[in-house]
């Protein structure tokens, strides 16, 4: 029976350190071959952040952006943002940026249309409004001529509009299948940004799941990958989220203070954290505290949300300018990435996935098992971006 254990890179380098030290064991149970190690998505997607505020070399870009909705920390942002605080400045530039794309699309489909304002005063129909929406999502976010567009002449091209569709989706997911279709694009990202590891764990993951893992196993990962605690719509969490958040309340928390905080008063009380949560939300509700004392308001963003759809307005980041240029052009990712995992890789995939199948064990001339991984070793002039934890929680 397989044990999964699902972490961050750092986990899995762990793990993968403990089995090849073991591997010298007759016995499957000493060489803890049953171990198997699930990437957690909570950190990839900070990790994703990371990469996403790296990335700000134009006028429509990120960083640019944030110089506008608050321009006093722009220097948190391209030093130490924060996971927290990059991730709120992505949903704030995205709020504004779907704004503007309405804007330009009701121009583009009315004449006289300047602002969304004239565009309710047009009275739409709903019918009109369902085919603009679906529209804006083949243009803006599912778009499939990218090839097409990367094939035209540099004076024809618009590379920032390009950027802004490959980024829009890649961050569209919202199933399994959907976020493993995303890999693609995402190694190549984190491979420019010198997220090497993450970009080699993501490929890891896809042959093991897709073509090293049994059938059972893999579709047992992929269909606990992510979870849904509160069985509410759009509520999914990757495992490692969950993990963390009992952390915080078994460790810091319900773990005890001074004299009392010892491991095994953790381990003892780690099975009563919902008891202990539920008990506190009843005393909050029954005397009115429930998020009166540490609970502030949101605060009110039309002012800077304005100013933003103003700026976007002037450098017509939803409108494809002919000729305009960028400092750095994405490369068609899809089929880009597809070639590079297939047809660098010297690992006999499917004969090794037959045999487990089969549930053989295979001689060292059976299959060859050396990967060529151009993500593993660094190329000259390369660096490994660490992470140091300044996107943790």
């Amino acid at each position: 029976m397989a044990q999964s254990v699902a972490g961050d890179l750092l986990t899995g380098q762990h793990v993968r350190s403990l089995q090849e030290s073991r591997t010298i064991e007759s016995i499957p149970d000493r060489r803890l071959q049953a171990i198997v190690f699930i990437m957690g998505l909570f950190h990839l997607k900070m990790a994703m952040a990371d990469a996403i505020h790296r990335i700000f070399l134009d006028d429509n870009s990120l960083i640019s952006h944030i110089a506008q909705i608050c321009p006093k920390e722009t220097s948190k942002i391209q030093s130490d943002p924060g996971f927290c605080r990059m991730h709120e400045v992505i949903q704030h530039v995205g709020i504004t940026s779907w704004i503007e794309a309405w804007r330009q699309e009701a121009s583009e489909c009315k004449s006289g249309i300047k602002s969304l304002s004239d565009f309710a005063e047009s009275k739409p129909t709903w019918e009109e409004v369902c085919s603009m929406a679906n529209d804006m999502a083949r243009k803006y976010v599912a778009t499939d001529d990218l090839t097409e567009q990367h094939s035209r002449s540099d004076r024809d091209r618009d590379k920032q509009f390009e950027n802004m569709l490959e980024t829009s989706y890649a961050l569209n997911f919202g199933d399994i299948g959907q976020v493993e279709a995303l890999f693609l694009p995402w190694m190549m990202i984190f491979a420019g940004c010198g997220k090497h590891k993450y970009a080699a764990e993501m490929r890891r993951y896809l042959e093991n799941v897709h073509f090293i893992y049994p059938p059972r196993l893999a579709h047992a990962i992929r269909m606990n990958i992510l979870v849904n605690p509160t069985g509410k719509q759009g509520q999914f969490c990757a495992l490692d989220w969950v993990v963390e958040h009992n952390n915080l309340y078994i460790k810091r928390i319900y773990g005890g203070k001074y004299a009392n905080h010892q491991k095994s008063r953790i381990i003892d009380e780690s099975l009563l954290i919902e008891a202990y949560k539920n008990i506190r939300h009843q005393f909050e509700q029954m005397f009115c505290f429930e998020h009166r004392a540490s609970r502030h308001s949101p605060p009110r963003m039309e002012i800077t949300f304005k100013k933003l759809t103003k700026y976007m307005e002037e450098k017509k980041t939803y409108a494809t300018v002919k000729g305009r240029n960028s400092a750095y052009s994405i490369p068609d990712i899809m089929s880009q990435g597809l070639d590079v995992l297939t047809t660098r890789a010297h690992f006999d995939v499917e004969v090794y996935a037959e045999s487990l199948r089969a549930g053989e064990e295979l001689e060292d001339e059976d299959v060859e098992v050396e990967v060529e991984n151009e993500w593993s070793e660094l190329a000259d002039g390369q660096e490994e971006v660490e992470d140091d934890g300044s996107l943790d929680l």
